[in-house]
């Protein structure tokens, strides 16, 4: 079944129920529903709109942006996902490149109308969402007229979901094409994961039109409420938790990192959430344990891909903490075990299946894998070798089947012959009460290749010495891997979605060199 289907069927078996809030609309399942099937009947009218024709939403956040995506996949063509922090040049290449005939708007985007019709064929088409524009008709008049009972149509489970570019840290523009099956077995996976039923309040913050909005569909189609806000506001965060009683919260590190420093955090209400998730990146584990001491044993940590989606693995409370309520070391520094549909394992550089304790790369056999990368067959081949999905992430797996993820493959330092693995170094530096968030990576040495330097971003007001990090970091994990320096940079470099650029960090010490990312 797509996705769509599924908030159909909750739509049936809880018509009055909430689906979406934000700050404009409290919309039922039933509304969304018929609002959905308009959308779907629209679509499938438009000659110029054949099945599988890549159609983009760029707005900001609000109740629209999920249904709209809801009736493109319920009318059989592929969602483009498009970051809306993204610079309008990259979202116009996006769109280019994803071969989309549609892009629904909102006014507060009209300035990037130009570039997008610029990067694409003149018969690209423009719908606003909030009123008539020079470029396209309103949604209202682009909607009149249409029927809100779309019939159902046989689905086909490898059809093009959706495609969305790989962002983040690789610096290699790619798009990756999920299917209707990836994306049902993604959603199931993650309900089970983290027990999403139709009692769940969702929390969503972060751009809907981009991988936010399918964790968001994720909840709809298991009858969940989205409460859907325009963007991480430390206040309004804490408020809504309290006002509209969250159950499920998804964020990244860093906005982790600031909700515990955040002042008003143990003053808030937090009783009603049942699960907060990290993920996006590594969470160290000292303030994994801090986001416990102030949560509660409700935080998760989830490992997922682009590629192959959410969750691969997912650590839950059980997981880490013991009958006597200590933390089970070993296994905080993990990402958990497999997730309910997903075979992961570690193979060595000749494609060997490698034992319990031996470090190797991630690879993962499950129907969340993506199809492939849009109109990259080499690429697509390359990361689909010998049946396995090929993550790039270097782990190892214990005796009782949790992986540990030791680093990105290009992020080793080879340090006087020796691997030397950053996201250690960073959970060592994170303990000292002063650290906001460390970025490890390895600078030209004459003597070593490479010798490993720490850059950190501080917590506000807060002070630490060069030498006090080195010194913890020896006394911690030992002079080989301990930083032979560190930098205090006001800010890291991120990406739209959180993650700590490296390759920006390591252009200010590899210019004219070799290793130049």
């Amino acid at each position: 079944m797509r996705i769509a289907d599924y908030v159909e069927m909750a739509a049936e078996r809880h018509p009055a129920q909430e689906a979406f809030v934000d700050d404009n609309a409290r919309v039922d399942f039933a509304t969304a529903a018929a609002f959905m099937h308009r959308v779907a009947r629209r679509i499938d009218g438009d000659p110029d709109l054949p099945p599988g024709a890549g159609i983009a939403v760029y707005s900001p956040n609000d109740s629209r942006v999920c249904m709209l995506q809801l009736g493109i996949n319920r009318a059989d063509r592929t969602w483009v996902l498009i970051h809306t922090r993204n610079s309008v040049e990259t979202n116009a290449a996006t769109i280019a490149f994803a071969d989309t005939r549609l892009v629904l708007f909102h006014s507060s985007f009209a300035a990037a109308v130009p570039a997008i019709r610029a990067a694409t064929s003149p018969a690209m088409k423009f719908v606003c969402l909030d009123r008539d524009s020079e470029h396209g008709p309103s949604l209202d008049a682009w909607l009149a007229g249409a029927d809100s009972f779309f019939p159902a149509t046989q689905e086909d489970p490898l059809a093009a979901a959706f495609m969305v570019p790989t962002g983040g840290t690789t610096g290699v523009p790619r798009a990756v094409v999920h299917t209707h099956r990836s994306t049902e077995i993604s959603a199931a996976s993650l309900a089970q994961a983290i027990a999403i039923d139709d009692t769940s309040r969702h929390l969503a913050v972060a751009p809907l039109t981009h991988a936010a909005g399918f964790m968001a569909l994720c909840f709809a189609a298991a009858g969940g409420t989205n409460v859907i806000l325009p963007g991480f506001d430390l206040d309004r965060v804490l408020g809504t938790i309290a006002s509209e009683r969250i159950t499920h919260l998804y964020v990244p590190p860093t906005a982790l990192y600031a909700l515990l420093a955040h002042p008003r955090l143990k003053q808030t209400d937090l009783s009603s959430l049942r699960c907060l998730v990290v993920g996006a990146a590594p969470v160290a584990p000292a303030k994994f344990k801090e986001a416990v001491g102030v949560f509660g044993p409700i935080v998760y940590e989830g490992y997922g891909q682009t590629e192959a989606l959410l969750p691969i693995t997912l650590k839950r409370p059980s997981d880490y903490l013991r009958p006597d309520g200590s933390f089970d070391e070993a296994t905080l520094r993990s990402a958990g075990r497999p997730g309910p549909f997903v075979r992961v394992a570690i193979m060595s550089p000749e494609g060997k299946l490698l034992p319990p304790g031996e470090p190797g790369e991630i690879v993962v056999q499950s129907s969340m894998v993506m199809k492939g990368y849009h109109k990259m067959p080499k690429e697509t081949e390359e990361v689909s070798r010998l049946g396995w999905h090929h993550t790039t992430d270097v782990g190892f797996r214990d005796a009782r089947g949790f992986i540990t993820i030791v680093d990105r493959i290009k992020d080793v330092i080879i340090s006087g012959g020796f691997n030397v693995y950053p996201a250690e170094i960073e959970a060592a530096a994170s303990e000292l009460p002063a650290v906001l968030e460390c970025a490890v990576i390895g600078v030209p040495d004459d003597k070593w290749g490479e010798a490993v330097k720490a850059v950190i971003q501080l917590k506000p007001g807060a002070t630490v010495s060069e030498s006090d990090v080195i010194e913890h970091c020896r006394n911690r994990i030992g002079g080989l891997k301990a930083p032979k320096s560190v930098e205090f940079w006001p800010d890291l470099p991120r990406s739209v979605v959180g993650k700590v650029l490296k390759r920006e960090i390591r252009k200010r010490y590899w210019q004219d060199r070799e290793r130049a990312v």
